[in-house]
């Protein structure tokens, strides 16, 4: 049964700055503000009502599978979902927000679906960002929270649990960077990132380096940015490769 919007929440959502709606429990979307509708390419919210991702007019139609994807898992974890999405939108113009995905609970009390709330950070570093994130050469395997142009912040939903600095080193370390230039990015010795990559093979079970680069792009760590990592700061790392 499809979800009625509250006129309040409407009227809410329509007076927030910054792109935000909810979908149903199938990715339907049940409401979307003029903002959203705008950078997907409408000219009003009411015409996004009862479309799903792949029925936009804009180049994210390229990601709507894993759009679907990790509405699922905020409804399946009940956990909200932070996600640096980087496409391009309405008129072929490139821009990146972080959209924040949380469970929707109707007044009744039940969950009808996912809230989305987006943010615009575009600059020139972030799609400068996404561009050479993007040019990963690593099969990313069968995991479906895994995309292009859309990468998670924070964490991923695994049972593997990483420590703050374990997740920006691995960061790298799947992106091909030595220990050296690890140590020197991070501000830390040689000695302490070794030490971590070790701790890491044992928490993955990997036997090498390229094995546990292996098994955590399968897991889903490749479309991970990790919190401690400020965008600018990963785009001028990466750029010293």
């Amino acid at each position: 049964m499809a979800i009625q919007i509250p006129e309040a929440i409407k009227q809410r959502l329509e007076k927030n700055p910054n792109a935000c709606g909810i979908k149903d429990a199938t990715s339907v979307f049940r409401y979307a503000n003029d903002h959203y509708a705008r950078i997907m390419g409408f000219k009003h919210s009411k015409d996004i009502f009862g479309r799903t991702d792949f029925d936009m007019p804009c180049g994210t139609t390229h990601c709507a599978p894993l759009f679907r994807a990790q509405d699922q898992e905020v409804l399946k974890s009940q956990k909200k979902m932070r996600i640096l999405d980087i496409h391009p939108f309405s008129g072929g113009e490139w821009k990146a927000y972080i959209f924040t995905k949380t469970p929707y609970f109707t007044p009744e009390g039940d969950l009808g679906g996912t809230f989305f709330h987006g943010e615009e950070c575009t600059h020139s570093s972030i799609l400068e960002l996404g561009s050479l994130l993007a040019k990963t050469s690593i099969d990313s395997g069968t995991n479906p929270l895994l995309g292009q142009n859309s990468y998670l912040l924070g964490s991923i939903p695994t049972s593997i649990m990483l420590s703050p600095r374990q997740k920006e080193i691995l960061f790298f370390l799947i992106r091909g960077h030595s220990l050296k230039h690890i140590a020197a990015t991070l501000n830390v010795t040689i000695s302490t990132v070794s030490e971590h990559v070790e701790k890491l093979k044992g928490k993955f079970n990997a036997l090498t380096k390229n094995n546990l680069i292996e098994k955590a792009v399968t897991q889903g760590f490749l479309s991970l940015i990790p919190d401690g990592l400020s965008i600018k700061q990963m785009s001028l790392a990466l750029r010293e490769i």
